[in-house]
C-alpha cells in the first residue's frame, strides 16, 4: 500500500492530467449537440457489434436444440397431415380416400451408423417406450433411411438402406414402372433398380419414390435419381444405377413410419397365401 502511494504520489501531474481531459471531454460531449450525437452513434454501433457478435456465438451453441425443436415440429406438422383425408376427382367426382389416421411419424436420432460394410445398420435413441416396433420403416427429409429391425425399450436397430438383404419396393415416377430397390454392397451414395424390362423408357434423372406396396413407406417417398441405365442384347431386365438422394454418411434426425393398417393389409394377405398353397 505504501509503495502505491508513492507510485500516485511520483506521477500526480499526469493523474491530474488524466482527470482534466477525462472532465473535459465530458463537458464538450455534453454541451455540444453534433459531437454528442456523434459520440453515442458511435458507442451504439460498438455496443451492436459486441452485442451482435455474442450472439451469432449464442446461437451458434444453441444450433442442437434449435434443430431438435425444428425436427419436433416437422414430426407434429407430419403427423396432422396423415389425419387429413385426401380427396381424389373420378368422373368430375370427388371420392374421398379415408387415409385419416393411417401414418404416423416419431422422431428419432441416430446415435450410430455404419455406410462401408456389406450389411449396413444404424441405432435410433427411440424404443419401445416411444412406439417404436419391427417392420417400420425410417425416412428423413430427403428420402428412405431404412427398416427397423430390433427394439429394445429405449433404443432401436435398423437395416440400412445400404443393407445388401433389405429389398424396397419403388416406382419410378415418371413410367410409373413397379421394380425393387436392392443395394449392391459397393457404392455407399448409389443403389441399384432390380426387375425393370427392357422394353420401358429409362432415362437418367428420373425420379424412383417409394410405391407403397409393402405397406412400409407412404408411396411417393423418394430413393433416389437414375445415375445409369445399360442392357446387354440379350438381358432381360435393365442394369440401373440410382444416386441416392440421403447422405448416408451424414445421418442426424429421421423419422419413423408406422402404417396402423398394415397389420391388417398382412392379415389379409396371409390368407390368401395360405389358398395359394392348398
Amino acid at each position: 500500500m505504501r509503495r502505491l502511494f508513492q507510485f500516485i504520489y511520483q506521477y500526480r501531474a499526469f493523474f491530474i492530467f488524466l482527470l482534466l481531459e477525462v472532465v473535459s471531454g465530458w463537458f464538450v460531449v455534453n454541451h455540444n449537440d453534433y459531437i454528442s450525437a456523434s459520440y453515442f452513434n458511435s458507442s451504439s454501433a460498438i455496443a451492436g457489434n459486441v452485442y451482435e457478435n455474442r450472439q451469432a456465438v449464442q446461437d451458434y451453441f444453441q444450433l442442437a436444440k434449435v434443430n431438435q425443436n425444428l425436427v419436433e415440429e416437422n414430426e407434429l406438422l407430419r403427423n396432422r397431415l396423415a389425419v387429413d383425408s385426401l380427396t381424389v376427382e373420378v368422373d368430375s367426382t370427388d371420392i374421398p380416400l379415408q387415409l385419416s389416421g393411417q401414418y404416423e411419424f416419431i422422431t428419432g436420432k441416430v446415435v450410430n451408423n455404419s455406410v462401408h460394410r456389406f450389411r449396413n445398420y444404424f441405432t435410433l435413441d427411440v424404443g419401445s417406450k416411444d412406439g417404436i416396433k419391427e417392420g417400420m420403416g425410417v425416412v428423413n427429409p430427403n428420402g428412405i433411411i431404412g427398416k427397423i429391425k430390433s427394439v429394445s425399450t429405449n433404443f432401436s436397430t435398423a437395416y440400412s438402406a445400404l443393407h445388401s438383404s433389405l429389398l424396397v419396393s419403388v416406382l419410378i415416377d415418371e413410367t410409373e414402372t413397379l421394380c425393387t430397390a436392392k443395394w449392391s454392397g459397393e457404392d455407399p451414395t448409389q443403389i441399384s433398380l432390380e426387375y425393370v424390362p427392357r422394353h420401358i423408357k429409362v432415362q437418367e434423372g428420373m425420379q424412383v419414390v417409394s410405391s407403397g406396396y409393402d405397406a412400409i413407406f407412404p408411396e411417393g417417398v423418394k430413393l433416389g435419381t437414375v445415375k445409369s441405365v445399360e442392357i446387354d442384347e440379350e438381358a432381360t431386365f435393365y442394369d440401373i444405377e440410382v444416386a441416392l438422394s440421403a447422405d448416408f454418411f451424414s445421418l442426424d434426425y429421421v423419422y419413423v413410419i408406422g402404417n396402423k393398417l398394415k397389420q391388417e393389409k398382412d392379415s389379409l394377405e396371409q390368407e390368401l397365401q395360405k389358398e395359394y398353397e392348398q
